[in-house]
């Protein structure tokens, strides 16, 4: 309701209630003058850049309009942006070729800042897509960042057999004990990084320390299928004939990069792991909300449909507006966070959240526990990390990544942003079925000097964030 958010030709903008027309820094300023609760800073979004500069269209963009995009980046790092963010999975992105990025590339390194990427792909062009990452960076001489990284593993041509390698490993591990070394599939990614790291190159990465993600639905239909923006979408959807074309791609394609045709594109998770591998997570409607939790087999079940007409169904009637949680097995596989341990250890790598919250839906647990699960396994488990390594990797670490100055340690000058931890008490309370569950063990939580949480609870409305800005 404060700020609604829309795209014009060549311009990126919002508005408040009155019309009045925002950039980045206008929009700064609001959040600065409301207040804010946590921290908060803003990396300018390729996204929105490109559909500000072109619309939603699926082909490389004319001269001109890479030009426009770079002016509303140039403009957003004027502003304070730390840095530009991509994701590339993801329509517009999806769309965009090296070439586009190294061009944007340039701006970045004009204003110091980091380029940060959600990969091409997580499966089997892995190598492929953390390549061309490190190359925006070297040959625009700027740091870079790979979002939430992890592996998905996939053989196009052993599609059923790699389904049911999952579902074996997953009962193998969880329910027998067989030590299955998982992880090693990521260990053999992380090679080229550490190679750039050896050159001099400043490349981070992050993960989360869950077994499943989410997102929008809509972001693993073909790109063809949104082209043109959300009302398009769902007109083709509610074809019937469409719809057919629709899940005949998703079913013969694969979750190829670069993109080959209509039918190959890097997000068909569904090709990956079968229907199954999708919850819904969040809809607006009363009507629905049985529904959050569920996968679209079990809802298939029960309305009797076929899961990709529940789906549709489902987007039709919320407008498109419906977010989901993915995961290759079910939720919580203690196989699948196995998967992320070589990650969740290395020396450059950070935790984050990454999480979507609205107020409304089942959140991801993530919100409630990331940082007291993540250091409960792997400090206080004696699990591989010291307790000062794991608190840089939630600390200083990200904050040396993204530029931000001044955060990230108990030191004098520094913005005293602080966490009391009872450490014999910390330990994670939430879960995928329960996540609404706040840890145990935070005694006090200080921002900018102001205690905002105490053993009494949260402080509600104090508000002690500051906006961030690029120096």
């Amino acid at each position: 309701k404060d700020i609604v958010a829309y795209n014009e030709a060549f311009v990126m903008r919002a508005a408040d209630e009155e019309g009045r027309l925002w950039g980045l820094s206008e929009f700064l300023e609001s959040i600065e003058k409301r207040g804010v609760i946590l921290n908060m800073g803003m990396l300018s979004p390729h996204g929105i850049l490109r559909l500000s500069a072109a619309g939603p269209v699926r082909r490389l963009l004319t001269a001109d309009e890479k030009r426009a995009m770079a002016a509303l980046l140039s403009k957003t790092m004027e502003e304070g942006a730390f840095g530009m963010s991509t994701g590339l999975q993801y329509f517009p992105g999806s769309q965009s070729d090296t070439d586009e990025l190294l061009a944007l590339g340039k701006v970045i390194s004009k204003y110091g800042g980091v380029y940060t990427s959600h990969l091409r792909s997580y499966c089997h062009t892995l190598s492929n897509s953390i390549e061309e990452v490190l190359t925006v960076g070297r040959k625009n001489d700027i740091p870079v960042q790979i979002s939430h990284i992890y592996w998905q593993p996939y053989t196009k041509y052993l599609t059923p057999f790699v389904k049911g390698f999952m579902k074996g490993a997953s009962f193998l591990y969880n329910k027998i004990g067989v030590p299955i070394p998982i992880e090693l599939g990521l260990k053999g990614q992380f090679k080229q990084i550490d190679e750039a790291i050896a050159e001099g190159l400043a490349v981070g990465a992050d993960v989360v320390p869950t077994s499943q993600g989410f997102t929008e639905l809509f972001a693993f239909f073909p790109p063809w299928v949104l082209e043109g923006g959300r009302k398009k979408a769902l007109e083709r959807i509610s074809d019937p004939k469409t719809r057919m074309e629709i899940r005949k791609d998703i079913e013969g394609g694969e979750p190829d990069w670069p993109h080959t045709d209509r039918a190959g594109w890097s997000m068909n998770y569904f090709k990956m792991t079968g229907w199954g591998g999708v919850r819904v997570m969040t809809v607006p409607s009363e009507k629905n909300q049985y529904m959050e939790g569920q996968s679209f087999p079990e809802l298939g079940k029960e309305l009797k449909k076929h899961s990709f007409d529940v789906m549709c169904d489902l987007l039709v009637e919320e407008m498109g507006r419906v977010m989901v949680f993915h995961t290759p097995t079910v939720p919580d596989d203690p196989l699948v966070a196995r998967s992320m341990r070589y990650a969740l250890l290395h020396p450059e790598v950070s935790i984050i959240t990454d999480t979507i919250l609205l107020g409304l839906g089942r959140p991801s647990h993530v919100f409630y526990d990331c940082f007291p699960r993540f250091l409960k396994l792997y400090v206080k488990d004696k699990n591989g990390l010291t307790i000062s390594e794991g608190i840089r990797k939630c600390t200083s670490l990200p904050a040396r990544q993204l530029g931000i100055s001044g955060r990230g340690e108990i030191s004098e000058g520094f913005s005293a942003d602080i966490l009391v931890i009872d450490w014999d008490n910390l330990k994670s309370n939430s879960n995928f079925f329960e996540p609404a569950n706040f840890p145990d063990g935070i005694e006090y939580v200080i921002i900018n000097g102001k205690k905002v949480v105490t053993p009494d609870g949260y402080q509600k409305g104090v508000m002690a964030g500051e906006v961030l800005r690029r120096k």
